[in-house]
Parts: C-alpha cells; structure tokens; sequence
C-alpha cells in the first residue's frame, strides 16, 4: 500500500520528503508542480509522511475524497516517468527521454565540453595582442572583461599588458615632465634642473607601477583574483571604453557552442520550481561537477556542499548552518614520462572525506550525511601535472594538454558562492 502525494503538495514541492526516504522512491521532472510517490519503490516506512511540512502525504487508503483525483495522477505520472537507470538506453541523446520529459541522467563519467572557450574573431584578436602596450593603461574592469573575451591569456592578459604599460610609463613619464620643463622653464638635456624632472619623472612611473601590481605584492590570500590597475591617464578613457566594449561583444567575440555539462540524479536541479536543497543533496554526493576544454587545458570545477540539510538529525545534535569544508585528495593516473609512449586517456581521481568532529555522530549514519564522495574522471591525453585552488566551496582543477600548468600562465578563477536567501 503506497503513500500519495496530494493537493498540498503543488507548488510547494518542499524537499524533506525526499531527503528521509530511504529508498529514494519520490521523483519529478521539469514542468511538474509536485512531487510524485513510486508505488513499485516504496516500502511504506513512513518516513516521508511526518516529514512533509504541509501534511501533503497520506497512505492510498486515506487519501480523502476530495483529493482521490491525485492517486490516478500519481500513477500516470510513472507511466511516463523514466528512471535513471535506464534512461540512457531510452533517450536518443542525454538528458531527453522518449516522452520528451528533462531528465538529469547519472553518467559514470562527467561529460566533455566539445566547444572550446569563447575567443575574439580575427583579426581583433591579433590587435588586442598588439595593443597591449596601450590597453594596459585602462582600468582593471576593462582588461578582466577583455582577457575573458580573448578566452587565453596568450592573447589578452591583464597582468601582462599592465606590466608592459609600465614599463613603457618609465620612458613616457620623464619624458613627458621634461618637455613640460622645457616649455614652461626653458631647462636643457644634461643640466640639473633637466636631470631632476627625469628623475621625478622615473619615480612617478615606478611609484604608480607599484601600486598598480599592490594586490600582487601585499595579497596574503593566493586564490584572490589580483586587480591590476589603470595608469592615471586611462582612467578617464576607460569611462567610455569599459561600457563600449560591452556593447561590442557581439561583434568582437566568437561565442561558442553551449557546452555540455552534467547534473546527475534523479531530477534536474535547476529551475525555479526547485529549492536549494535538492542541489545540495547532489553537493554532498559529488555529483554537481563539469569539465570545460579550452585551447590547452582542461577545467575541472567540483562543487562541495554549502549548507547542512534542515533534519532531525540537525537539531539533536546541534549542527551549524554551514558546512564545513572537507579534506581531499587528488590524483593523476599514470604521470607522463618522456621515454614513455603517452596513453590515450589519463583518470583524474578526487577523493573527499568529511572530518569535522561535529559531525561525527551522523556521518555515515544517514542518507543526508555521506562521509564523503569520490569522483572518477577521464581526460584525453595524458597531462603531466594540475593545479588545484579551493575557494567559495568550489574545486577547480586546470590541466594542461601540453607542459606544466605553469607554462600556462593563467590567473587563479574568482568563484561567487550563491548563498541562500
């Protein structure tokens, strides 16, 4: 005898049925308004009953009369429904079933991108790398903006055109404060007063260097996105240029394809009609992961969990509101040596582990709780080494398809946390 999912439950679709059930027997799909029971799954434990915070859930028998309508509908729903399982025999391709209902089907591999990165059409490509002199000199908005159209910092990088504008600043300032010495004094090459507006002129160059690489030279934290700044002549310039460059994007940028990404599990998880809760629940398992190809390097970007699943469990034992953060591990198979043929796939491994003592006593103990994940990874080729930061429960890891990570020369990635509320 199955429980059903009545009337309450339409668009309110609240999650702690699905976090409690330990057969994992509720479902939707995109486009529903509620939640569905799988009669052939559920073993009527009872679980989901007292869970549901608008009392939506009742057994078949004691459905009442007004909502008796729900029993048939939670059982045409499965007529169409498909499970993970066996959705990728059913679909054509992944994440459509044959009823053309959005399904977020587990693969044991995350699937690769196969567009690159976005890049600037020719030639603007070749005159951003030209004009790096001149663009150093605008304001760290613009260049972050344009080093993200460019799509590689061997075309447009911040850093560089900054460094090159000023080195070129320690030529254009004494240059520029002895003519104005000339002018207005009458002063002449090879005299003191000459000398001096050189001098002056040098300090100031090396003086607004300094404090345009300050984020690079004071910053303690290594994961945060330096900002390099505008010369004092660009900032007025860059007033006009950072909102033109927007606007051109379309016409300078040659966006690609959408990029494939994965969500395993049961259902989509995005979407309004989801709470934050349900891409928690994928969180904890390791499952919200994708991979992105650029011109000579994968990223790979793992979310962890943010937020302790409100549950009994919580509240006996005093649990905060955030997650803690876990303790990884990550490992490259079969490492590239020269004398060696290179393979053809390598297997990036990531191995988690949740220690806080806090939460010992429910680690392990219920679905809400793992103790951790493991996410297996292939990727063509064969890299000889990553990089790895961790920032804003967000792990990314760049490998190169060629070299080391540092002959890439890349800027460590910002990543905005979305918070709750």
């Amino acid at each position: 005898m199955a429980y059903i999912i009545c009337e309450p439950c339409v668009d309110v679709m609240d999650t702690a049925c699905v976090d409690v059930c330990p057969v994992d027997c509720i479902h939707t799909t995109e486009g529903e308004k509620q939640l569905y029971i799988n009669p052939d799954e559920c073993i009527d434990c009872a679980a989901c009953e007292p869970a549901c915070p608008v009392d939506a859930i009742k057994m078949q028998d004691e459905v009442p009369s007004e909502w008796e309508s729900y029993i048939a509908l939670n059982a045409t729903f499965f007529e169409t429904f498909v499970k993970p399982e066996a959705a990728a025999a059913a679909a054509g391709e992944t994440g459509t079933t044959k009823k053309k209902k959005e399904q977020g089907i587990p693969e044991e591999f995350v699937q690769l991108p196969e567009a690159p990165a976005s890049s600037l059409r020719a030639p603007f490509g070749l005159l951003a790398m030209l004009g790096q002199p001149i663009l150093g000199a605008f304001s760290a908005t613009f260049k972050s903006r344009l080093e993200e159209m460019a799509g590689h910092t061997h075309i447009f990088s911040a850093a560089i055109s900054t460094g090159i504008n000023s080195l070129v600043n320690l030529m254009l300032y004494p240059l520029l404060l002895f003519l104005i010495g000339v002018k207005s004094n009458g002063i002449s090459l090879f005299t003191s007063e000459g000398n001096l507006m050189i001098f002056l002129g040098i300090v100031a160059a090396i003086g607004e260097g300094l404090y345009r690489f300050k984020d690079e030279l004071i910053s303690a934290d290594d994961d945060e996105q330096p900002r390099y700044g505008a010369a004092f002549y660009g900032w007025i310039a860059s007033l006009f240029a950072t909102p033109m460059l927007s606007l051109l994007r379309p016409a300078l940028v040659a966006e690609p394809s959408t990029p494939r990404t994965t969500l395993p599990g049961a259902v989509l998880t995005d979407g309004k009609i989801y709470a934050d809760d349900v891409r928690e629940r994928y969180r904890r398992y390791g499952m919200v992961n994708r991979i992105t190809e650029a011109a000579d390097y994968y990223q790979v970007e793992i979310e962890f969990p943010r937020w302790v699943p409100n549950s009994v469990a919580k509240k006996e034992n005093e649990l905060p509101d955030r997650m803690p953060d876990y303790t990884y591990e990550i490992h490259l198979s079969a490492p590239y040596f020269p004398d060696d043929e290179p393979a053809a796939e390598s297997v990036l491994t990531v191995q988690t582990q949740l220690d806080d003592p806090r939460f010992a006593p429910v680690v392990g103990r219920t679905s809400s709780f793992p103790n951790g994940f493991t996410n297996t990874l292939p990727i063509p080729g064969q890299p000889e080494d990553f990089h790895a930061t961790y920032r804003n429960k967000v792990l990314t890891i760049i490998l190169s398809k060629t070299g080391t990570c540092e002959s890439l020369a890349l800027a460590p990635t910002i990543h905005y946390a979305k918070l709750k509320g």
